[in-house]
């Protein structure tokens, strides 16, 4: 498209709360967007009527398109459409593929391996624990990492994934100019510097509820892999994972304890057929098996969304059947802390539950007084966290 062009293409794509949804119908009745532009309202309205051509009717008559172009392309965003050659080659193979893309910073490399990390937002150490570490091993791997920015996983994964010095891209459910949620306002900034924010809603767009399902389908649809880090059986996450589902894509639950609420969803795909994450090193090795030889190849293929394998023999079915966990390197601490450090986990437990345990054991307990003493000097040399009171876990 002749860069004089763009601003009619801006107007198709700028106007608040209809979305994108209506451009496919509009470039198809009038071929471009200047011949939609130029279009009288009586002809985009017998073409392609509805609510949302009204509205963007109503926007061609309210507003100058070339100065609200011109104020855009100095305000620091940028505007990627679908034929731009920065514009993410992944999407372009999804069902209904965004037209334009509004974003700060940089769009996810084409040429480099992406995995969206996804979970809840209220989760635990366990959680917490396993989307950094995960985060780590994929900046450090130079892996795209592709979340939402919430609260929670998303956040802890992009933000380890930053600090490790890869590169992590937020697709929002409002303007990009918008950081949501507020408490998150250290890892927006930190994005829009060394990674990306993007959205397909035009700036100014308010964080409202009926947006974040369609941009589930962005944070899937750029990503080779999706990896569920804790998620409730009636969990948000499982949207993203339909939508990846039908783009095809590989998805991973983190596995969880039968009885613990925040594992439930995770158990369940796991249950349907989703790959079993066991640690950052074996993940690593999965994606490169799977993914790099596609990467190479090129986007022009789209798996079929198969899970399971009719096959169980290969590089990747090999190491899940050798993975035996690791242990954690010990403290250097005194022996009477690390008696009560061996206890914990990443699980909250309550003094009266190791006190019980240990002598279950045979083994000697100082007492719930004693117990708890111990919990708090811990907590202070930074081996323990209490979550809840009276309630303590791994760090």
């Amino acid at each position: 498209m002749d860069i004089n062009d763009r601003p009619y293409a801006f107007w198709l794509v700028s106007v608040p709360w209809i979305g994108q949804g209506p451009v496919p119908k509009i470039l198809n009745a009038f071929g471009s967007p200047k011949e939609a532009f130029l279009a009288s309202d009586e002809e985009l309205m017998r073409k392609t009527g509805s609510k949302q051509v009204s509205e963007l009717i109503k926007f061609r008559k309210e507003n100058n398109i070339f100065r609200k172009y011109d104020e855009f392309m100095s305000s620091g965003m940028k505007l990627s459409f679908i034929w731009d050659e920065d514009y993410p080659e992944r999407l372009k193979y999804i069902p209904d593929p965004p037209y334009a893309l509004f974003y700060y910073g940089r769009l996810p490399e084409n040429n480099k391996l992406s995995v969206a990390i996804i979970g809840a937002r209220q989760c635990s150490p366990y959680g917490v624990k396993t989307a950094h570490e995960l985060g780590v091993k994929l900046g450090e791997n130079d892996v795209n990492v592709i979340s939402g920015m919430a609260f929670g996983i998303d956040g802890i994964s992009q933000k380890a994934a930053i600090e490790a010095g890869g590169y992590s891209c937020a697709v929002l459910g409002s303007g990009a100019d918008i950081c949501y949620p507020d408490s998150n306002s250290d890892l927006y900034e930190m994005l829009k510097e060394n990674g990306g924010i993007l959205s397909t809603y035009p700036p100014g767009t308010p964080a409202v509820s009926r947006f974040f399902p369609p941009r589930n389908r962005i944070v899937s649809g750029l990503a080779d892999a999706i990896v569920v880090v804790e998620a409730r059986i009636r969990s948000g996450t499982l949207i993203t994972v339909d939508m990846a589902l039908d783009q095809g894509k590989d998805i991973y639950a983190v596995p969880g304890r039968l009885d613990d609420e925040l594992s439930a969803g995770c158990n369940g795909l796991i249950g349907h057929g989703a790959k079993i994450y066991l640690s950052p090193s074996i993940f690593m090795s999965d994606l490169l098996d799977d993914h790099l030889k596609d990467l190479e190849s090129g986007f022009s293929v789209i798996s079929d969304g198969a899970l399971l394998k009719p096959a169980f023999n290969s590089e990747a079915d090999k190491r899940h059947r050798k993975f035996e966990g690791k242990k954690d390197k010990e403290p250097d601490i005194e022996e009477r802390l690390l008696e009560i450090y061996r206890e914990l986990t990443l699980f909250p437990q309550s003094a009266e539950e190791i006190d019980i345990h240990l002598r279950e054991n045979g083994e000697t307990s100082p007492g719930e007084t004693g117990i708890c003493l111990i919990l708090m000097e811990l907590c202070l040399e930074g081996y323990a966290v209490q979550v809840s009171p009276g309630c303590f876990c791994k760090k």
